[in-house]
């Protein structure tokens, strides 16, 4: 019974109530006149073909999401907490079932008043459910070794979600906040005529350097003279729309483009720049890489949100910070980074993330 609750009622559930939930409402002509008016609000001249055109992608988008999870609650209701390996004759299974249902699902339609069941539609359709199915091919042949002790790590049996996740989760956020991305980019730009984006080189898996994307909040080279050291309160380089965005951490949504391309994760330890410091109340500058913790924390993705972020305020010291660094990498599982996920969305609502106090 206990299996059947965790592993076989998800999937059962999600098929038999959210997925016919998602299609009815997906097809309501209000969904359609919200896409339209926001286009045309952003585009005033923008031809109508191309606007039904992002319209179908904007909806597509939710059926691919649609198919995926079911793929997915599938697939973890076949390996139920087996050994952490990738096995492609229950990823195979579990694409079957989420085509054939996908099949079934366009089939009914037809029965539907006013509503057309279509192959090129079920196809686009789990077209999503073979997308997730290479992955799991391209991970299959991958050994999944912890970068300090090199052995596997006893917590993958509850990560095999993470990676797909984020692919899902980035390309799904990436198009629903595409309007914010023009407010943004409109507001930050005759603030004082600077750049939109900021560039910035940050640590990643491994000690990886790569390109982090960011709306810029400080002014025009705040850096310069100084180098890379953390805001503190009252900063003065943050400008007034600046002060919004790191309340809000609206500065960093266009890290959702790396997190779909692996050098991020949702959840994980902060990315880190390869030369940044940290200033003590003493007037010591200290680097990053004398801290305690700091290598351990190269063992995973770096992360848009964490449990440091969560649970500390944001000019906590960085040794207290590596140390919810390591605590989340010993602990961590699909199911706690979807609690991290939610707090982060609750800080988020409260504009709180600059908070030197409590943030949840």
């Amino acid at each position: 019974m206990k299996k059947f609750l965790v592993y076989w009622l998800p999937p059962i559930i999600w098929a038999a109530l959210f997925f016919p939930l998602g299609n009815h409402y997906l097809s309501q002509p209000w969904i359609y006149r919200i896409v339209m008016n926001v286009l045309h609000f952003f585009w005033p001249h923008i031809a109508e073909n191309t606007a039904g055109l992002i319209y179908v992608l904007v909806r597509k988008s939710f059926h691919f999401v649609e198919y995926a999870v079911l793929f997915f609650l599938l697939y973890r209701a076949m390996r139920q907490r087996r050994e952490p390996r990738w096995k492609l004759s229950w990823a195979a299974w579990a694409a079957a079932v989420s085509v054939a249902y996908g099949l079934l699902d366009e089939s009914l339609q037809r029965l539907v008043p006013g509503r057309n069941g279509s192959l090129i539609d079920w196809g686009v359709d789990t077209g999503g459910v073979l997308a997730a199915m290479l992955l799991i091919v391209a991970a299959s042949g991958k050994k999944k070794r912890d970068l300090l002790h090199g052995s596997r790590p006893h917590w993958t049996r509850a990560l095999f979600l993470k990676r797909p996740f984020d692919i899902i989760l980035s390309s799904l956020g990436l198009i629903l906040s595409s309007p914010l991305w023009l407010v943004f980019s409109f507001l930050i730009r005759i603030q004082d005529r600077g750049p939109v984006f900021y560039l910035q080189d940050r640590v990643g898996r491994g000690g990886r350097i790569f390109k982090a994307i960011k709306f810029r909040s400080m002014v025009k080279d705040a850096e310069k003279g100084r180098g890379a050291v953390q805001a503190v309160e009252h900063d003065p380089r943050v400008t007034r729309m600046g002060r919004i965005l790191r309340g809000t951490a609206m500065d960093e949504l266009p890290q959702l483009v790396n997190i779909f391309k692996g050098d991020m994760s949702f959840v994980g330890p902060r990315a880190l720049r390869p030369e940044e410091k940290e200033a003590r109340g003493d007037g010591q500058v200290v680097s990053m890489e004398a801290i305690p913790g700091y290598r351990e924390r190269l063992a995973v993705r770096p992360g848009l949100t964490g449990l440091a972020q969560i649970y500390l305020p944001t000019d906590a010291p960085r040794r207290l910070k590596f140390r919810y660094d390591r605590l989340y990498i010993r602990r961590r599982s699909f199911w706690r980074d979807l609690g991290i996920i939610a707090l982060s969305f609750w800080i988020t609502f409260r504009g709180r993330w600059e908070s030197r106090q409590k943030k949840i």
